[in-house]
């Protein structure tokens, strides 16, 4: 009896929802397939509201609730609520939008951090995330990366912030609550 009470009260967990997004030159900016071990589902439909330039980096939050797309134009990232049926309605963008055109983009592994590379100084723009979308746009680092963030990605803790830029192919920052600190550059 109690291990039927005990396995009628665990619930399953929900499937994880398999997709594969990509940024592009033309509009819709953004595409999204169901994937699966046989490959490509039916393509998604276009998000309503469409980011506003060539989407050139794009990153699903860990717990795949969200999708982001750093393009050319301003806002220069765009994001969206991300469920089985594909694209939710566009967040608000952030109240101070990344300097220029976005050129990648990722999820902190916890999902409260997102990072926006781009092409002018400070060349990274940070923020924190939540299911309400963009927070406030965190503190420039100290010594930011010299040239465009074409690559951005966080280590499995979220404590470093590795980026890559033509002219300085690795750079690692320490993540701290309002600043970065650069390591190796």
């Amino acid at each position: 009896m109690l291990s039927t009470l005990l396995k009628a009260s665990v619930s399953s967990p929900p499937l994880p929802i398999s997709a594969v997004a990509f940024a592009h030159f033309n509009s819709p900016f953004i595409t999204a397939y169901p994937w699966s071990s046989s490959g490509f589902g039916t393509k998604y439909t276009n998000p309503s509201t469409l980011p506003t330039g060539t989407g050139s980096g794009v990153a699903f939050s860990p717990d795949k609730s969200a999708i982001a797309v750093a393009h050319q134009s301003s806002p220069s990232i765009t994001a969206y609520p991300w469920s089985g049926s594909g694209f939710g309605t566009k967040y608000t963008n952030p109240a101070t939008l990344p300097v220029s055109g976005g050129l990648s983009v990722a999820f902190s592994s916890n999902g409260s951090t997102i990072a926006v590379g781009h092409e002018n100084s400070p060349n990274i723009t940070l923020y924190p995330w939540s299911s309400s979308g963009f927070g406030t746009k965190y503190n420039n680092p100290g010594s930011p990366p010299a040239g465009g963030v074409n690559g951005v990605a966080f280590s499995p803790a979220s404590l470093i912030l590795q980026l890559h830029t033509i002219l300085h192919p690795s750079s690692q920052y320490i993540l701290g609550p309002a600043q970065a600190l650069v390591l190796d550059q």
